[in-house]
Formats: C-alpha cells, sequence, structure tokens
C-alpha cells in the first residue's frame, strides 16, 4: 500500500510524504505507483522549478519521497498552495477508484 500523509499548519499544506508500493501489479507495471510517482514528481518539480521555492525533498529509496516547505516563510509557503492542493485533490481522487491501494491521511501540526 501506499502511505500518504499531507500535514498542514495554520490551513496551509506545508509537508508530504509519500512511502511504499501499491501492490497493483507487478513492479513495472503498477499503474497506481506509476500514477502517484508521476503527480508526486510533477508537483515537487513545480515548487522548486516554476514557483521558485527552496523546498526540502528527500527520496531515500524507491517507493519513499518527502517535500517539506515549512521552514520557509509565510509569503513563499503561500506560493505553494495551488500546487499542493492541487496534488491533495489529485491524489484523493485516485483514492476513490484505488482506495485498496492508497492510504492518504491529511494532520494539522
Amino acid at each position: 500500500m501506499i502511505n500518504i500523509v499531507f500535514k498542514k499548519k495554520d490551513n496551509l499544506f506545508i509537508s508530504f510524504e509519500i512511502n511504499g508500493h501499491a501492490g497493483y501489479s507487478k513492479s513495472g507495471t503498477d499503474i497506481v505507483c506509476s500514477a502517484v510517482s508521476a503527480l508526486a514528481y510533477t508537483f515537487a518539480n513545480g515548487i522548486t522549478d516554476v514557483v521558485k521555492v527552496n523546498a526540502c525533498i528527500d527520496v531515500f529509496e524507491d517507493g519513499f519521497l518527502n517535500l517539506d516547505i515549512s521552514h520557509l516563510d509565510k509569503e513563499n509557503i503561500e506560493k505553494c498552495q495551488v500546487l499542493l492542493e492541487t496534488m491533495f485533490i489529485g491524489l484523493k481522487s485516485m483514492n476513490v477508484m484505488y482506495g485498496k491501494y492508497i492510504s492518504i491521511k491529511l494532520e494539522e501540526v
């Protein structure tokens, strides 16, 4: 299962962590893993390359990605909100069809 945790502080997204594998299909043909990975990397690149903020991004191993902007000032955190909220909505939509393979949590910190 892919476990995804989004964190919000003062009603603003400040991080997400993705860990695990869907197990929908064998490695290399798993459309759920591929879709989650594509969204995660696209939005991470959008934050760093389009919005141009210095997000902390960690990729420790296959199946793990963490993005954190909690160290940024409020102005830069706010610049990232449209992308982070769009990603959250996209993953929640995937969860409707593939809930057996994806767990999404939202934590207020």
